[in-house]
Formats: C-alpha cells, structure tokens, sequence
C-alpha cells in the first residue's frame, strides 16, 4: 500500500558529507538535492537546524523527512547537520558546547554551509535557514552574526537565557551548561554573552517568529520580547502565536497548526526566494 502511495512521487535522497571543526571533533551532514535536479542550474538552499542540543539528525530523520521533502519539491535544497553538542557521538562531542551554546555550534553549522555551496549548485544570493527549540536559538543567533542569509523562520526558541531560567520547565539546563545561576556573577556575564536577544539589532535578516500559546518547555515571554524588540527597531519582523499549542508545535502537535507552520514558512520564505 506505502508502495502504491508513492509510486508517482520523487523523493530526494540524502547525501552525507563530514568535516573536522576547530576543536578536532568529526561533524556529520546531510543534503538533500532539490527534486528534479539539473546540473548547471542554480537553487536555493535552506540550512535545517536540530533542537536539543542534546539531539541529532540522521540520513532518514523521522521527526523532519515531510519538511525536507516538501521544501525539496518546491526546488529547495535542505542541509542539515550535527553540530557539537548533539548526542550519538560520544560524551567530548556532546559536552563540547557546555558555556558555549552560540559561537561554536554556528561554526559547525555555516562550515556544513560552505561545504554544501562549494559543490558548485547552490545559488549563495538564496540561502535560508531555520529550527525549533534550541534551533530557534541557534537561528536567531546565527542571522545576528552572519547577514548572508535571504530569510529565517525560528519556533518555539529560546532567545534570552535569564528568561528561560524563569520560565521553561526545563530551567535545569541552564546551571548544566553554564555551571550556576543568574543571580550569580560570572554565570550572569556568560548568560548575557549568549543569549541571542542581546545582538537584536544586528538582525537584519527577514524573520517570522512562531511560538506556541501553550509552551511550558521554553515559556513563551522570550518570543514576545524578541518580537517587540525587533519591531521597535524596525527590523523586518513577523510574529505568529498558535493558539493552544505546546512546544510540540512543529512535530507531533495539533495536525493542522503543523501544516499552518510548515506553510507559513515556505510562504514567507518564497517572498524572498528571487534570483538576484
């Protein structure tokens, strides 16, 4: 029957690639080449980023395969990798972003990223890029440090780490990877250093904000003053609040605020997505 659904359907396929960051640890990628792929033709890509960071992505990631396949179809490009900090690789590896949840998994990111485009298909005036949960900080920190990108959309993220403290329910994650509190005054410094919401008006970058009303995981105060900031800044800023939704939002949440999310992204991506 799963045969028969997909008989008439083109599914792109992974490609995996690996390199060594700047602390000698072995980073794992995957792309996916958009559908109908011609060589010598130029395509968009957009940069997928894992949540967690305790988590990874595989060549097959369940949580993501109908994202991917649906941005391949539309012509899109996908890249997603494994960053430091993502689990599967050992304990240097996923300790290795422990006071450093920004700079040093960036880095892995955008070198998947100059990997990728070295290949020669990438049309490097259509990049995009996007994630949920840490991902969403780790986007937000990316377009606030690197203005390469068209358009990003993070959800359900984590922007200001004092915040999140305060309200996620996963609030033991900031003395686990910081080492103390934010009352307390080398843990304060390197809260402020880190939190994506302190570089706002480096962000220059088209952005939608999508969050959930119901988000007890990473608490939904964070979002709204990124949000406002940005706005009062007058940077080019969207934000969406799905009613009800929980940090599940983008993954085994409400089916149809699911498609709502998917689709809100590629339509706002797709305002950007012209050949320059």
């Amino acid at each position: 029957m799963r045969q028969n659904r997909l008989q008439n359907k083109e599914i792109s396929f992974p490609e995996k690639g690996t390199f060594i960051n700047d602390k000698g640890l072995e980073v794992e990628y995957w792309f996916i080449k958009p559908a109908r792929f011609e060589q010598g033709k130029k395509y968009p890509l957009l940069t997928e980023i894992h949540g967690g960071p305790a988590s990874m992505f595989g060549p097959g990631d369940a949580s993501m395969w109908l994202e991917y396949q649906f941005f391949a179809a539309q012509g899109y490009g996908v890249l997603y990798s494994n960053p430091r900090g993502s689990s599967g690789y050992g304990e240097k590896f996923l300790r290795s972003n422990i006071k450093d949840w920004g700079p040093g998994p960036s880095s892995d990111v955008l070198t998947a990223l100059d990997k990728s485009i070295a290949q020669g298909w990438v049309d490097t005036s259509r990049l995009f890029i996007t994630g949920g949960s840490y991902a969403g900080y780790l986007t937000t920190w990316i377009i606030s440090h690197d203005q390469r990108f068209r358009a990003a959309s993070s959800q359900r993220g984590v922007y200001d780490l004092s915040t999140f403290f305060g309200e996620g329910n996963v609030w033991r994650m900031v003395p686990r990877y910081w080492g103390g509190y934010p009352w307390e005054e080398e843990t304060k410094a390197i809260l402020e250093r880190e939190s994506p919401l302190n570089y706002a008006e480096n962000i220059n970058t088209p952005f939608l904000i999508i969050h959930g009303d119901n988000d007890y995981r990473t608490g939904v105060t964070q979002s709204q003053m990124l949000y406002k900031t940005l706005k009062v800044l007058g940077k080019p800023v969207e934000y969406v609040r799905q009613p009800g939704a929980s940090h599940e939002i983008t993954r085994s949440g409400d089916n149809r605020q699911r498609i709502d999310q998917l689709l809100r992204t590629y339509e706002f991506f797709e305002r950007f997505n012209q050949k320059q």
